[in-house]
Parts: structure tokens; C-alpha cells; sequence
């Protein structure tokens, strides 16, 4: 297969995924549904996540169970479209492996911090396997920090976490920063030396985008939460945004949270300071919603449209989480409608 073939399949391929998205009335379906096991015989007989549910015993699913499924026909989804992707020899599908070590670490280390008697990662494609420097297995049972720790010797997650480990007490919150800022490096490396021209000023963009509206969420979480000064605050931001020195300083300066906000209006971010009643994460993800929309639709780069295609699949998947969850507490599907990003485009 040629390199421009190779493309095209990848572009047909990542776009074909995309128009198996839930339909409206999917959505309006699994909202009627009464259980969690209603609403996951739905998904199995209605919808393309079908064979995530290929083997499974329905009737005594339990939440947990769905959302793990969920996330394992994710990963395959976006495993199918690397090897496309690697017959380019782009070599971007290195992006999705650390995503996907990325993934299973950031499950370790909530496990450890919910004290949850289970630590259910979900099963990771063997394409991934075969291209992780992370073993699956010791990472299942690391059950405390030192064992975390143990399970990533040799690998260069290792570094990335050991800082935050401290008399076998771990910091959660330090190593997801850490873990998020490393996947957001390795893509920025991969960019840079494998793309050039239109492609990579794309992705630039994309990746400054999703940065800056990351970072907006956490400053306005961390004014609201805590008096950090500007040094401090400086550190949590993940790199590669386009804010500059001045709408970052102008935003922790300001009073309060909701003030900081206003700072934005005259930016790319004006959203957030017209939010309504929307909260700050909502905003983020419907700006980043609707950039990955466009994008997946006409770019004609195949690891722009793939990188699309990963935020809308798993907005999607955040959807479900929603609604399961929903489900599961009895909360009324008008209130759970409320959380749901893309219904019906």
C-alpha cells in the first residue's frame, strides 16, 4: 500500500468510526431505560458498542463493569485505527500507546486513592501491549505507592512519578499533573519531528487549544478552592498553550474566580466569561467539542482527523458515563440530559 493510500484508509476508517456515533435518538433511548442493565442490553442490540458487550452475561452487569467495557471499546477503536496509522510511518500512533500508558497509570494511581478493594483495569489492545514499556500485570496489583513505583522501573514513567512519591506516601494530585504534562511533551516531540506544513499547524493548534482550555478549568478550580500565589499556581499549568504572559497574569491576579473569567472576554476563550449557566468544564469541552467536529469532518491530515476522532470518542464515552451513572442514582434524565455534550449532530 502507498503512503497516499495508506492515508486515505486512514481518513475513510477514522471517519467511518465517527458516523458509527449515537444518534439522537440513542440517546433519547437510553435515557428512557429504568436499570443499568436496561440501558446496557440497549447499547448491545442498538448501537456499534455491541462486541463490548460480546461474552458478557447481561442481566447482572453492574455499573462499574459497563464503564470499564466501555473504555476497553475505546481503546480498540483507537488501537484498529494505529495500525492504519503506522503503515504511513508517521509514527503518531507512538501518541496513542503513551496515551494508553498514560491511561492505565492514571487508573493506578485513582485506585490507590480511592482505597477501592478492586483495581479493574481495563484490558488493553495488544497493539498497545506490544508497543508499552508498562507491564499490565504489576500494575494490577500494585496495591500502595512503593509497588506503583516497582511496577514502572525501567521505564521512563519511573522518573515521572517517583517525585511524588514520599515515605510511600504518594501524591495523587502532583502525579496525574505530571503524567498529563508528559503525554502532552511526547505529543509535542511526535509533532514536531514527524509532521511539517499544514499538518503540524494544525495539530499545534489543536494541542494549544486543548492546553489553554485545560488550564483555564484548573486555575478557575484552584482560585476558587485555594489563595496559591502566582508562582505556585504557574506550576500546575500544562504546557504548550497560547496564553500569553499577560491573559495568565491578569487571570490569577484577579480577585476571585469569577473574575478571573472575565479577564477572558476579547480572547479565543470569550466563552468562558459568557458562560451562563454552563459550568467552566462544560464550556471547556464544548469549545474542544466543536473545534474536533469540524476538524474530523474536513481536515484531510490523518492524524489530525485521528486526534479528532479521539475527542469525540471519547466525549461519547463521557456521555454514557453520564448516563449510566445517572441511571444508577436515580436521577431524572432531563437533569442527566443537561451533562450530555453533541446529542443529535
Amino acid at each position: 500500500m502507498t503512503v497516499s493510500s495508506a492515508a486515505n484508509a486512514v481518513l475513510a476508517k477514522a471517519r467511518a468510526m465517527y458516523g458509527k456515533r449515537l444518534t439522537a435518538q440513542n440517546y433519547t433511548d437510553l435515557l428512557a431505560c429504568r436499570t443499568v442493565n436496561e440501558a446496557a442490553a440497549y447499547l448491545k442490540a442498538h448501537t456499534a458498542y455491541a462486541d463490548a458487550f460480546e461474552g458478557v452475561t447481561m442481566g447482572s452487569v453492574r455499573r462499574r463493569q459497563i464503564e470499564i467495557l466501555l473504555r476497553e471499546h475505546l481503546l480498540n477503536n483507537f488501537a484498529s485505527l494505529c495500525r492504519y496509522e503506522k503503515s504511513i510511518g508517521d509514527g503518531f500512533y507512538k501518541y496513542f500507546v503513551t496515551l494508553s500508558d498514560v491511561d492505565m497509570l492514571l487508573h493506578s494511581v485513582r485506585y490507590l486513592n480511592s482505597r477501592h478493594p478492586e483495581n479493574n483495569l481495563a484490558k488493553v489492545p495488544d497493539f498497545f501491549m506490544r508497543h508499552s514499556e508498562l507491564n499490565a500485570a504489576a500494575l494490577e496489583t500494585a496495591t500502595n505507592a512503593d509497588l506503583l513505583l516497582a511496577a514502572v522501573e525501567g521505564s521512563p514513567y519511573k522518573a515521572v512519578l517517583a517525585p511524588f512519591v514520599s515515605a510511600g506516601r504518594p501524591d495523587y494530585f502532583g502525579m496525574e499533573l505530571a503524567l498529563n504534562k508528559y503525554l502532552r511533551s511526547q505529543a509535542e516531540a511526535l509533532i514536531k519531528k514527524n509532521c511539517s506544513g499544514k499538518a503540524r499547524k494544525e495539530l499545534d493548534a489543536m494541542y494549544a487549544f486543548d492546553t489553554d482550555a485545560e488550564n483555564i478549568v484548573s486555575l478557575y478550580r484552584l482560585k476558587r478552592l485555594t489563595n496559591m500565589p502566582q508562582s505556585v499556581l504557574l506550576t500546575m499549568l500544562l504546557p504548550g498553550g497560547t496564553l500569553g504572559e499577560k491573559e495568565l497574569t491578569g487571570f490569577m491576579k484577579a480577585p476571585n474566580a469569577e473574575e478571573a473569567l472575565k479577564t477572558l472576554k476579547g480572547t479565543a476563550y470569550a466563552a468562558f466569561a459568557e458562560r451562563g449557566d454552563l459550568s467552566v468544564e462544560q464550556v471547556s469541552a464544548k469549545l474542544r467539542y466543536d473545534r474536533a467536529k469540524s476538524l474530523v469532518r474536513f481536515s484531510t491530515y490523518p492524524s489530525v482527523v485521528m486526534m479528532s476522532y479521539v475527542a469525540l470518542a471519547e466525549n461519547e464515552a463521557e456521555n454514557l458515563t453520564h448516563i449510566i451513572e445517572g441511571i444508577r442514582y436515580n436521577i431524572p434524565p432531563e437533569e442527566i440530559s443537561r451533562l450530555l455534550l453533541g446529542v443529535g449532530d
